[in-house]
C-alpha cells in the first residue's frame, strides 16, 4: 500500500511538474497605488492536459499583494481580471515556480473595445459623435471643414480629475485633438454664406483663414498597451480649457468636447 501511493505522488508530480507558486503585486496604472480586493485568474497557455494545472484564482490584498500557490512548476500562465473595465497593461505571462522577487502588474480603467470614451472614477462611459463633417472652401479654394450642427449647448465635458480616452491602434494614430475656433457674424465660402457659426482648427474672419494650433501637454498624456491595442489617456488639463473637436483626417462625423470646465455660459 505504502509502495502504492508513493507511485500515485510521483505520478502526480509527473503530471504537472511537481507544485509552484507565484507572488506579485497589483497596483492602479493611473495612481500608482496598490489595489484591494481584485480577482485575478491564471490560465495555463498554452493549455495543459493535467486539468489541475488549468486555472488558478487569487485575490489582491492590502498593498495590491496577491499569490498563487498551486501553479504547476515550469507552467506558463496568462493573468487577467474578470473585472468589467479594469485591465492589464503590457505582457501577463507568468511561470509557476520560484521567484527572487514578487513580479509588478498594472491594471488600468479602460474601455473594452475600442473608440471614444470618458473615465469618471471608475465609471469608463462612452463618447458619441456630435455631427457630420461639413467639407467647404474659402473664396481663395483653400480647403476648410467645420460641424454641420453648431454646438451651443453642453457638450461632453471632461472635468478635473478626469480622462479622455482614445481605444484603439488607428484610434490613437488617427484621431486629433483640434480647436474649434468661433467665427462672429457672416462669412462667406464657396457653397455661400454661414452665419455665427464654428471652425475645426482654423480661424476664419474677413482677413482670412489662419490655422490655429492646439498644443498638448505631453506630461498629462499616457499612452498603455492593453489587449496589445493601444489606449490613450488624456487628463483633463492635457490641453487650454476650451472646445475642442476630435476627428482624423477624413471622417465624416466629429466629436465635440469641452476641457476643463464646460463652455457653456452659467446662468
Amino acid at each position: 500500500m505504502r509502495n502504492i501511493l508513493g507511485l500515485m505522488v510521483l505520478s502526480l508530480q509527473f503530471a504537472c511538474g511537481g507544485a509552484g507558486g507565484y507572488n506579485g503585486l497589483l497596483s492602479d496604472g493611473m495612481k500608482n497605488e496598490g489595489l484591494e480586493g481584485v480577482r485575478l485568474v491564471a490560465r495555463s497557455q498554452p493549455q495543459s492536459r493535467d486539468l489541475t494545472c488549468r486555472v488558478q484564482e487569487a485575490t489582491t490584498t492590502k498593498g495590491g499583494a496577491f499569490s498563487f500557490d498551486k501553479l504547476c512548476r515550469d507552467q506558463s500562465y496568462v493573468l487577467s481580471v474578470p473585472e468589467l473595465n479594469l485591465h492589464l497593461s503590457g505582457g501577463n505571462t507568468i511561470i509557476g515556480g520560484e521567484q527572487e522577487a514578487p513580479g509588478t502588474h498594472s491594471a488600468w480603467r479602460a474601455p473594452d473595445g475600442q473608440g471614444v470614451f470618458k473615465l469618471f472614477g471608475q465609471k469608463v462611459l462612452p463618447v458619441p459623435t456630435f455631427s457630420d463633417v461639413a467639407r467647404d472652401e474659402t473664396l481663395d479654394g483653400t480647403p476648410i471643414v467645420y460641424p454641420s450642427m453648431k454646438p451651443t449647448g453642453r457638450v461632453i465635458t471632461i472635468g478635473e480629475g478626469q480622462h479622455l480616452i482614445i481605444s484603439g491602434k488607428n484610434e490613437v494614430k488617427g484621431q486629433r485633438l483640434r480647436a474649434l475656433v468661433p467665427a462672429p457674424g457672416r462669412q462667406r465660402l464657396a457653397s455661400g454664406f454661414i452665419t455665427d457659426h464654428v471652425y475645426i482648427g482654423v480661424r476664419l474672419d474677413g482677413r482670412g483663414l489662419e490655422p490655429v494650433a492646439t498644443e498638448i501637454d505631453s506630461k498629462k498624456v499616457v499612452d498603455v498597451l492593453i489587449r496589445g491595442e493601444g489606449v490613450r489617456f488624456l487628463a483633463h488639463d492635457a490641453v487650454a480649457p476650451g472646445r475642442y473637436a476630435l476627428m482624423a483626417d477624413g471622417d465624416a462625423r466629429v466629436t465635440i468636447i469641452d476641457f476643463g470646465v464646460s463652455q457653456v455660459p452659467q446662468k
